[in-house]
């Protein structure tokens, strides 16, 4: 018969569905202008407020919070410098100091962190012009969208493989030898998805 599982596709898709996952929006306000992590949360909350694993009261609301019910819980998190991880620049002071370098080996390396930074500063127009496309903001792949590629990739190699994996659990809060707490010990079972596993494997199914 059908064993029924819990699906997590729908929270994935709040996180990463282009145009309207979270990662989407970051990224869309990372590109604008005089874009802020207020109305980066503003316009979560007007794409994100409908769905069902998406949370924001007036509290949250007021001091730029936001939470996802993941497959483990409900997790809180703070829109506090969300765009300035998002785009993970290097100082643009940084990079003037060794672009204006009279050494080439350190100029030279200038050139490559504003490749990878977008910082252009006050170096020379014929500088700014040779790496201003690869340095532009709207071509650099921000940090969740690397993330995001990533974890595609290693999905991808996990599908190609017949991992095993050894799960590590934690006895107690206390980190203290001999003292195993049951409620401790099955929540992290649970949020692991090792009891649906089980569950799997009792009724006679090969595949986990």
């Amino acid at each position: 018969s059908f064993i029924s599982f819990p699906d997590n596709q729908d929270v994935l898709d709040l996180i990463e569905k282009k145009h309207v996952g979270i990662f989407s929006i970051l990224d869309e306000q990372c590109k604008l202008a005089k874009c802020t992590d207020s109305s980066f949360s503003l316009a979560m909350y007007e794409k994100c407020s409908d769905h069902p694993r998406f949370g924001s009261n007036r509290t949250q609301k007021a001091r730029g919070l936001f939470a996802v019910q993941h497959y483990a819980g409900n997790v809180e998190y703070d829109t506090t410098s969300f765009l300035d991880k998002n785009k993970d620049e290097l100082p643009k002071e940084a990079t003037d100091f060794l672009l204006s370098s009279s050494i080439a080996t350190v100029s030279k390396l200038g050139l490559i962190l504003y490749d990878k930074s977008g910082n252009g500063g006050g170096f020379g127009v014929s500088q700014r012009k040779a790496v201003k496309k690869k340095g532009s903001s709207l071509s650099r792949a921000s940090v969740g969208n690397q993330f995001t590629v990533q974890l595609k990739e290693l999905r991808l190699k996990i599908d190609m493989t017949v991992p095993h994996y050894i799960r590590c659990i934690k006895p107690n809060d206390d980190l203290t030898p001999n003292n195993f707490v049951p409620a401790v010990i099955a929540d992290q079972l649970c949020c692991a998805g090792v009891l649906e596993a089980v569950r799997v494997s009792r009724v006679g199914y090969p595949q986990r």
